[in-house]
C-alpha cells in the first residue's frame, strides 16, 4: 500500500493514521509513504525545473517497479489523490485498489484560462528570486500557524508536523523544508476533460473519502467526475475537515480497513 501526500504536506503526516490502520489491521500491512519531490526529504529540482503532475507521476511508476510489486493499492489525499488517479488510469492492471481521500482532482478550467495562467506562473516564477520563504523563531510558532489553519489539529501533532517539516537556517531560525517554487501558479491548467479519460479507465474498486466539516473548494463538475468512476464507494468522515488523516486518523482508519478487507 503506497501512501501519497498531499500539496505542501510530507510522508510522516501520515504517521497517526498508519499506526491507527496497523492497530485495526488483524494482519501486518506492508505500507510505504514517500515524500512526494520537492517535500518532506526529497530533493528539490533545481534551477529550471518545475513540478509537474506527469513528473510526480515518474516517480511513483519508478517506485512501484523498484518495489517489484505486481500489484498495489494506491492512497492518495488531495494532491496525492490527483497523482494516485492519474497513474491508476494510465495503468489499470497495476493497482488493485484506489483510495481517494478529498482528492477527485483540482477545480477544472477551460482552454481560455491557459494565457493568463502561463502569464501568471512565468510573473510568479521570476518575483520568487526577490521573495524570502518565511522563517519562525521556533517549532512552536510554526506549530501554532498550524493549528491557527486547521483549528481541529491538537497541539501534540501540530509539534511534531512541524518538526518532521522543517528545518533549521544557519541564524536559528525555522522555515518549511518544501521548495518555494511550490507557492507558484502552475503553468499548465487543470481540464476536466482530460481527466475524465482517466477517471474512466479506472477497472479496480475506489473509495472516495470526503471530510464531513471539509471545506474544499465546490468542483461545479464533481458529479461528472463521480460518474466515470465505474466501481466507487463514498464514506463521509466525521469530526473532520479537508486533512482528514490529521483531524480523524482513527475514522479514516477504520473505514480503509473495511474497504480493504472486501
Amino acid at each position: 500500500m503506497i501512501l501519497i501526500h498531499g500539496f505542501l504536506d510530507h510522508a510522516r503526516s501520515w504517521e497517526p493514521f498508519v499506526a491507527s490502520l496497523q492497530e485495526k489491521s488483524s494482519r501486518p500491512l506492508w505500507i510505504i509513504a514517500p515524500h512526494c519531490r520537492g517535500h518532506g526529504e526529497s530533493g528539490w529540482v533545481g534551477a529550471g525545473g518545475y513540478y509537474h503532475f506527469p513528473d510526480y507521476l515518474l516517480d511513483l511508476n519508478c517506485l512501484i517497479h523498484t518495489l517489484g510489486s505486481s500489484s498495489v493499492t494506491l492512497m492518495g489525499h488531495s494532491m496525492g489523490g490527483t497523482i494516485a488517479f492519474l497513474y491508476t488510469g494510465t495503468f489499470p492492471k497495476w493497482v488493485s485498489k484506489l483510495v481517494l481521500v478529498e482528492g477527485i482532482g483540482p477545480p477544472g478550467t477551460a482552454f481560455s484560462d491557459a494565457p493568463q495562467r502561463m502569464e501568471k506562473w512565468l510573473t510568479e516564477v521570476k518575483a520568487l528570486a526577490q521573495r524570502k520563504a518565511p522563517e519562525y523563531p521556533s517549532l512552536e510558532e510554526a506549530a501554532q500557524r498550524l493549528r491557527r489553519r486547521n483549528h481541529r489539529l491538537n497541539p501534540e501533532l501540530a509539534l511534531r508536523l512541524a518538526r518532521w517539516g522543517m528545518k533549521p537556517t544557519p541564524k536559528g531560525k525555522w522555515v518549511w523544508k518544501f521548495d518555494p517554487l511550490h507557492r507558484t501558479a502552475a503553468p499548465q491548467p487543470f481540464y476536466t476533460a482530460q481527466a475524465l479519460e482517466f477517471l474512466r479507465r479506472i477497472a479496480c474498486p475506489v473509495l472516495l473519502i470526503q471530510g464531513k466539516e471539509s471545506r474544499q473548494t465546490p468542483r461545479p463538475d464533481m458529479q461528472e467526475r463521480l460518474a466515470a468512476i465505474a466501481h466507487r464507494t463514498m464514506v463521509e468522515i466525521k469530526d473532520a475537515g479537508h486533512m482528514v488523516h490529521q483531524d480523524n486518523p482513527e475514522g479514516l482508519a477504520a473505514a480503509v480497513l473495511d474497504f480493504l478487507v472486501k
